[in-house]
């Protein structure tokens, strides 16, 4: 299992690498502009000019220091980065099948769940760490940046922020590990969980602006992950992230449960 990890991580390293260097760039970026608002009282000026939706979605992260510091975990952009990032890692089992690496690693004395724990082990471990990243950029930015008497996001409120953005790139990972269940083509279920992440985040956008549609964002694990309401306190972050987690954990059974019964 070890040797299976191994040979993942040395096939992704590279690009984890330069994703966890941008994440932690953005982070300051935000940490930059956020005290340059500080200091020129420009939150204040923000705060009358929002839409209502954008308010509601972003509102609490643009009208003070302590939210915007906090606004990279859920800024669309980097939830999607991570999501992408787990959908890749965890469609591995189809492109050993794609491949025909499958034949070589099945020829060994090996159950063949190891071919999903690995990629299971990898994804987890690659969510949590681009979290991670995300929360050691943020304290670097603010003792660097942060101006004289701002005050910092509370450590709760960065813990649940990371703790969200991990679950909801862990949920679509689970989604591409049964994926690749079925698929013989790393492509195909990489490209069908991932389009299918980008239509769900649509699918919450238009719930939040248009309330005919808000019945259909409940169905987007998006809807699980509103930064705005963890930054007032408002949102329920235990069922939130209870939610995530069994969407996600149901991807999982379903995957090792079709692998092994799959003709590879």
């Amino acid at each position: 299992m070890l040797t299976l990890v191994v040979r993942t991580l040395g096939r992704v390293k590279v690009l984890l690498t330069v994703l966890g260097a941008l994440l932690a760039v953005f982070q300051a970026a935000i940490v930059a502009v956020a005290s340059s608002l500080q200091e020129s009282h420009g939150f204040e000026r923000i705060a009358g000019l929002l839409p209502a939706f954008v308010q509601q979605g972003f509102g609490p992260a643009l009208t003070s220091f302590a939210g915007m510091a906090g606004l990279g975990f859920f800024e669309p952009l980097i939830i999607m980065m991570v999501v992408q990032l787990a959908i890749y890692v965890a469609t591995e089992p189809a492109g050993d099948v794609e491949a025909r690496l499958v034949d070589l690693t099945m020829a060994r004395p090996l159950p063949r769940h190891y071919l999903v724990t690995r990629s299971l082990v990898v994804m987890t471990g690659a969510t949590a760490g681009l979290s991670a990243i995300m929360v050691a950029g943020l304290y670097v930015s603010l003792w660097l940046f942060a101006p004289p008497g701002a005050v910092w996001p509370s450590s709760q409120v960065v813990l649940l922020l990371m703790s969200h953005l991990a679950a909801v790139g862990w949920c679509f990972g689970g989604a591409a590990l049964a994926a690749s269940g079925w698929s013989r083509r790393r492509g195909s279920a990489q490209a069908f969980v991932g389009v299918g992440a980008v239509a769900w985040y649509l699918v919450e956008v238009i719930g939040q602006v248009w309330s005919r549609a808000a019945w259909a964002s409940r169905l987007s694990p998006f809807h699980y992950f509103h930064g705005a309401a963890i930054l007032t306190g408002a949102a329920d972050s235990a069922h939130d992230l209870t939610i995530l987690g069994v969407v996600g954990l149901a991807g999982i059974v379903l995957a090792y449960w079709r692998f092994n019964r799959r003709d590879v």
